[in-house]
């Protein structure tokens, strides 16, 4: 029986003795088992131990340059080309002898053997077969081989994988990092949109609630507008204006008889020291008389504020008659004393009540007048200085008091508005903002707004005060220098003084005090230069009255740029009328025309409108020490201009008004760029305007 080579090959089986085939590849022994199989050992038949008749079995296969051989042991095979890989395996099948003669084929070596023919045939079959199975493992090899080369791709390529994966992880631990960031950003986020959400909310409601008081606050106000006037009314606002008309009395009533006081005064220092006084002396004693009232007036316009905040608005004016009583006597008495200091002194005193009175009644009227009728009220302080003015004029004539023995009379006749005040002050209530906002006594200032409004619905008025005290809380009492150093109060501060010097350095008070002189060197005779001054009260009169309802319709800006406008204007005619009356005779009639005409634009803005204004452009806290400071600026300048005309009438002669419309055409300007308007306005309203930059 034939031998077994497991793993090595295979085996054919034969009857008779067998011989060793060996297959020899790739330098392997096949005795001890080779990496996968690459060949295969066949047994043949063999007769006798001829070794030259030994029979060779030759197997080749070209493929991946591999060469397979069939032999028997020690005898060497050819070399065969490789066949390139992608042509396919061809297997050959060659016999030879021992001596290596390769070109003996197959069928010449069977015949040598024919005995053994069927032996061949069969060996040739399990020939087939052994091919046929080692083509198979040949396959699976190949396969096998191609798999471990996928698998080392393979591996290279997991370990790239592993690689970028852990990179990836990297990353997406990275991102996971930055996206809790981001949550906690976006719950921040969110938590602020939410409070945005309710701050916009709050901010609708508030805007709505806005809407709402803006609504209450305009019905209020037209409420407010439709007020109208009452008995109680009229009777505080009547009483009040007495004060002004004091001080419109004795602003003029020391021009008519200046003739009989220089005479007086003349007389009083010969019987003292038995000479006669020189004609500037007279002049600069009758200045003094004149001056003096102006100097009271400071002392009273600065302490108004005081008096103001200290004993209210009308327990200051009850208060101030007495100065006016005193001054008055003193005046009266003056030449039955043989005295003229007594005449400086009593015009001090009721210089001082006048002060007073341009401080306290301006403050009084606005703070008690109804909203609609403010402008139109506050223009009867100056009514009552026009009236006072008037009334003065027309008794200082010679055929009335205008003689030596009347003008002490004249002076004393100051006694009566004090009295009558005295007498119709304590009937009227005292001012509802003062009782509410300074002294905090709700109860007394509702029983005073509905005696003053005749009514019993007074909400209105206590909600307009109250919105103002709210708006100007901190603002419960300031100081003049408080004033004077805030920031927000400058501005309006300097407008109101301003307004009191385009007032008085405007050059009327040359025409109260000097209007007669003035008329008699335009060439009039001293009896028509009366009747002048007298038209001039007249025609301020009625200027007044026709102001009075154009100030709540026109509006207080416009009405005082009219009035600077038109007194400049006439200003320049004055000065040309004074350089060509010599020239020409009539031109002396242009000077009274244009001096009247110049009076009619005061009456219409300047004269009226600075005591009023600055009594709108401050609320309650800082109004009386605005009205001291302006009221003392007012009288300052009415000072210097009573004292420095005469010598400035001496320096310039003709060109005396020229300087007055400089001042004019400055002021006219600076209402223009500077000066808001107040008409119609609530307090807070007019604050709010200088809070908000200054709108015109």
């Amino acid at each position: 029986m034939g031998e077994t080579r497991p793993s090595t090959g295979v085996v054919a089986h034969h009857k008779k003795p067998m011989r060793k085939l060996e297959y020899r590849g790739s330098g392997h022994s096949h005795r001890q088992p080779p990496p996968p199989p690459q060949g295969l050992t066949v047994w043949l038949p063999q007769e006798d131990e001829d070794e030259d008749r030994e029979v060779v079995l030759e197997l080749q296969e070209y493929d991946h340059h591999e060469q397979l051989r069939w032999d028997e042991r020690g005898v060497p095979g050819p070399p065969r080309p490789p066949r390139p890989r992608g042509v396919g395996g061809v297997l050959q099948l060659r016999v030879r002898n021992r001596y290596g003669r390769p070109n003996v084929s197959l069928s010449d070596r069977i015949e040598l053997q024919g005995e053994d023919e069927a032996t061949l045939r069969e060996l040739l079959v399990s020939l087939q077969k052994q091919v046929t199975v080692m083509s198979s493992n040949l396959s699976a090899k190949l396969d096998e081989l191609q798999r471990g080369d996928r698998h080392l791709e393979t591996t290279v390529a997991l370990h790239e994988i592993r690689s970028q994966l852990q990179e990836l992880t990297r990353s997406v631990e990275s991102c996971q990092s930055e996206v809790c960031e981001v949550k906690r950003d976006m719950v921040a986020i969110r938590s602020e949109l939410d409070t945005v959400q309710q701050v916009k909310e709050e901010i609708e409601e508030l805007r709505e609630y806005v809407d709402r008081l803006e609504e209450h606050t305009h019905r209020r106000k037209l409420r407010l507008l439709q007020q109208g006037l009452t008995f109680f009314l009229c009777i505080a606002i009547g009483a009040a204006v007495l004060g002004m008309l004091q001080f419109g009395y004795n602003t003029g009533v020391i021009n008519a008889p200046q003739q009989n006081i220089e005479n007086f005064m003349k007389d009083v220092y010969k019987s003292r020291y038995a000479e006669d006084l020189t004609e500037e002396t007279v002049k600069l004693l009758y200045s003094v008389a004149v001056a003096i009232f102006a100097i009271g007036g400071m002392f009273g316009g600065f302490s108004g504020g005081l008096i103001a905040n200290r004993f209210g608005r009308k327990g200051g004016l009850l208060l101030n008659n007495v100065m006016g009583v005193g001054g008055a006597c003193l005046m009266g008495f003056a030449k039955l004393a043989h005295s003229y200091e007594l005449l400086f002194l009593g015009r001090f005193l009721i210089g001082v009540n006048c002060g007073l009175n341009t401080s306290l009644v301006p403050m009084y009227i606005t703070e008690i007048a109804p909203l609609n009728l403010r402008g139109g009220l506050g223009t009867l302080n100056q009514l009552a200085v026009t009236v006072g003015l008037l009334l003065s004029q027309v008794l200082g004539i010679e055929q009335i008091l205008g003689t030596d023995d009347g003008w002490p009379l004249l002076l004393g006749l100051a006694v009566f508005p004090a009295i009558l005040q005295l007498v119709l002050l304590p009937m009227c209530p005292e001012s509802p903002r003062y009782l509410l906002m300074t002294k905090h006594w709700e109860e007394e200032a509702r029983k005073a707004l509905q005696r003053l409004r005749a009514s019993s619905q007074v909400e209105e008025d206590i909600e307009e005060m109250r919105a103002e005290e709210r708006a100007h809380s901190a603002e419960a009492f300031i100081s003049m220098t408080e004033l004077i150093c805030s920031p927000t109060l400058r501005h309006p501060l300097i407008i109101g003084i301003t307004m009191q010097l385009s007032q008085q350095l405007s050059g009327i008070n040359a025409v109260f005090y000097y209007s007669t002189e003035l008329f008699m060197s335009s060439g009039l005779t001293a009896e028509t230069a009366k009747f002048a001054t007298i038209g001039i009260g007249v025609i301020m009169l009625f200027m007044t009255v026709v102001s009075i309802p154009m100030m709540d319709r026109t509006g207080r800006r416009t009405l005082h740029l009219y009035g600077l406008g038109g007194m400049f204007i006439f200003s320049i005619f004055i000065t040309i009328s004074f350089l060509i009356k010599e020239m020409i005779d009539w031109m002396s009639y242009l000077s009274v025309v244009s001096t009247l005409g110049f009076v009619v634009f005061f009456a219409v803005g300047p004269g009226s409108i600075p005591w009023m204004i600055t009594a709108e452009l401050f609320s309650q806290g800082p109004r009386p020490a605005a009205m001291s400071i302006a009221v003392l600026v007012n009288w300052l300048t009415n000072f210097l201009v009573g004292i420095g005309f005469p010598t400035m009438k001496t320096h310039l002669e003709n060109y005396t008004f020229l300087p007055f419309s400089v001042f004019l055409g400055v002021f006219w300007i600076f209402t223009y760029r500077q000066v808001p308007e107040t008409k119609n306005k609530t307090f807070e309203e007019i604050s709010a305007i200088f809070r908000h930059g200054g709108d015109r």
